[in-house]
């Protein structure tokens, strides 16, 4: 049986070339789009949106072909929509993280060689079968020593080649593209590079599990309702990842969970809480709150998965949002434009014309709003708003953190209306958002008051 692990040179060359075209096709769509705005070769916008949506359609077929860093490049990309068109990032949406496992034989050799021994060697049993697989790793159910169940997340052979080969060829078409775009495409090349690097280092991802765990374990009375799994560093590498198996149900399996006598919208309620405190409070939290990372252990806690996506917000950032948001309720255009520049979202040099902008895009609804009001600011659509507003101005950038902040907001306001349609998510998320407000002064204080 040979003993090569990962992809061969000739299909590594075969990405390249497979890439290259993808990098050729882009800059056409970006040269008729750069024609029709300048009137030299009009199309129409329609004709530019389906040519977007076309290219985009083609990009996921490819990621979905040769996986490995594409899905993840894609899927990370379809969080910028400060740069990329909504024509292509609805299209991005669709890449699914679920591929089919690769033979058991290579996750075997992969844990021995991280390890040093095998998984028979290393637990009393191990299923063969994968109990889920997708573009970087796939999982299999054990039993340690101990007796406990285990799952093993293994990340497969070679990949990183692969990925490297991806990101090089991302970072060559980011700076191909960079002189002609308003936005820093190489900054945005480095948040997408540190995602998916650190998603292929599973001795982060473990301390990260550890860390959200322990921060929601400072409000007792919720986290009596929630579960991270615990993580067994004694089988646990860079590339391998042993975590107490958790038996339960997914949180969107209504069918299952009436059945055992569950209120649904009650744990959706308390899935939210969780990741509002990671949000709002801790300012490190799980980057993507969909329904396969949320189960329902047999206990009726809800349980977090994966946390292979996290991020971290500076706290300064998060007290410039907070100036931000209290500067549009109070109408106040010179805060409003300071919160702007501390947090990095644009340049001095645009100070003018951001004033001018929050003059004319102040929107009625957050002026002069009450405390309980104020409970009820949707900080999806918030952002949102800003966001439009600032595109115009020539040195927007998000600051590192707050695209996945308002993409994890999106997503747990989507999983509300989804699957607890009787519940209001602002009653949920309101005390949050008035005691984030609020907390400013006490935070800026204690940081002071830091050795």
């Amino acid at each position: 049986m040979s003993r090569r692990l990962g992809p061969t040179w000739v299909s590594l060359a075969t990405r390249v070339l497979i890439l290259s075209t993808l990098i050729a096709e882009a800059a056409w769509v970006y040269v008729r789009y750069k024609l029709d705005a300048k009137g030299w070769w009009r199309v129409g916008p329609a004709a530019l949106e389906s040519r977007f949506g076309r290219f985009a359609a083609r990009f996921v077929r490819v990621a979905t072909r040769f996986r490995g860093g594409l899905i993840k490049l894609g899927q990370v990309a379809s969080l910028r929509v400060d740069v990329v068109p909504d024509s292509i990032t609805n299209e991005l949406i669709k890449l699914q993280d679920r591929v089919p496992p690769h033979p058991y034989a290579e996750i075997e050799r992969q844990v021995e060689r991280e390890l040093g021994s095998t998984p028979d060697e290393l637990f009393q049993s191990v299923e063969r079968e994968a109990l889920a697989s997708a573009s970087l790793g796939q999982v299999h159910r054990a039993v340690d020593r101990s007796g406990r169940e285990v799952v093993i997340k293994v990340l497969y052979p070679g990949v990183e080649k692969s990925v490297a080969v991806d990101l090089v060829m991302a970072r060559w078409a980011l700076r191909l593209f960079n002189p002609l775009v308003a936005a820093d495409l190489l900054s945005v090349y480095a948040q997408i590079a540190r995602s998916i690097r650190g998603e292929m280092n599973y001795l982060e991802e473990g301390r990260a599990a550890e860390e959200v765990a322990r921060n929601l374990a400072r409000d007792p009375k919720l986290f009596e309702h929630l579960r991270v799994p615990r993580i067994d560093w004694e089988t646990t590498a860079q590339r391998v990842l042993t975590m107490e198996y958790i038996d339960g149900d997914k949180i969107n399996d209504r069918a299952a969970l009436e059945a055992r006598g569950l209120d649904i919208a009650e744990c959706v309620a308390w899935a939210t809480r969780a990741f509002l405190h990671m949000m709002f409070r801790d300012y490190f939290f799980h980057c993507d709150p969909h329904p396969g990372n949320l189960m329902v252990d047999r206990v009726g806690r809800v349980a977090i998965i994966d946390f292979g996506m996290h991020q971290r917000i500076d706290p300064d950032v998060m007290d410039g949002i907070r100036t931000n948001v209290l500067a549009a309720v109070t109408r106040n255009e010179d805060l409003w434009v300071e919160s702007m520049i501390q947090v990095g979202i644009i340049g001095e040099e645009d100070r003018d014309v951001a004033r001018e902008l929050a003059k004319m895009s102040f929107d009625p609804t957050y002026y002069n709003l009450t405390p309980k009001e104020l409970t009820q600011l949707d900080f999806g659509d918030y952002f949102t708003k800003m966001r439009g507003h600032l595109s115009q101005v020539g040195s927007f950038r998000l600051p590192d953190g707050m695209v996945s902040f308002g993409r994890a907001f999106s997503l747990l306001y989507g999983l509300a209306l989804e699957l607890a349609p009787g519940m209001r998510p602002l009653d949920v998320v309101g005390p949050y958002v008035l005691q984030f407000l609020q907390a400013g002064a006490i935070e800026k204080a204690a940081r002071a008051n830091e050795p």
